[in-house]
């Protein structure tokens, strides 16, 4: 139980491979932390990527108040601006 616990960032697919390790009376930790670098990895494009979607977000409020001359010709003018 607590090895699960605290293996949470490793795929379950991954535990068969673990385990087999261990069955044939070798530790799997080098695997292990393999995997949880993967993960942080993994974890550090994620940030970065939502990152730029907030900046991008942030920039589309930034012009919430513009009101366009013509509004019947658009539907949102903050969606539809470059």
């Amino acid at each position: 139980m607590l090895f699960e616990k605290r293996a949470r960032g490793i795929q379950f697919s991954n535990f068969k491979e673990f385990l087999e390790v261990h069955d044939q009376g070798e530790l799997p930790c080098d695997r292990i932390k393999a995997r949880l670098e993967d993960k942080l990895v993994a974890i550090a494009e994620q940030i970065q990527q939502l990152q730029i979607l907030k900046q991008e977000l942030q920039g589309l409020l930034s012009g919430w108040e513009t009101i366009p001359e013509h509004p019947e010709m658009t539907i949102c003018p903050i969606i539809e601006r470059n």
